[in-house]
């Protein structure tokens, strides 16, 4: 029997459509941002030197990474709707203790207790792929 009531999933399953839909607007706004002309401008002036050359290439990084990470987490929102009404749903990855229903409220994706995150944020720091 899964230890979430179907009152709580509602809860989870409300903050988790929620997160996607900002998330969604977010990258659809980004991906029109990017066709823009505001890194091309930098690079387009007559005037411009190495410097707005080197900033125009570091916000295009930036703006990428920005999409990737935010991509990470769709992906993490998507795989947590797929499993949101399985009977583990909700239970800790490591420890197998019960997540609080407050922390999947904020992060739906969440698959680990706070302590195991914590745990392992501390022995994978700077690894490319932060866990939700």
């Amino acid at each position: 029997m899964s230890h979430l009531t179907q009152q709580e999933r509602a809860v989870v399953r409300a903050a988790l459509e929620e997160q996607r839909g900002k998330l969604i607007k977010a990258m659809q706004a980004a991906l029109e941002e990017s066709g823009q002309t505001q890194f091309a401008e930098v690079l387009g002036r007559a005037s411009g030197d190495s410097a707005d050359e080197a900033l125009a290439v570091t916000l295009g990084d930036l703006s990428a990474a920005r999409l990737e990470h935010e991509l990470r987490t769709l992906q993490a929102l998507e795989t947590a709707r797929l499993r949101l009404d399985d009977e583990d749903f909700g239970l800790c990855r490591d420890c197998e203790a019960k997540i609080p229903l407050a922390r999947l409220a904020a992060n739906p994706a969440a698959i680990r207790c706070v302590a195991c995150q914590s745990k392992f944020e501390h022995t994978h720091a700077g690894h490319q792929h932060g866990s939700l």
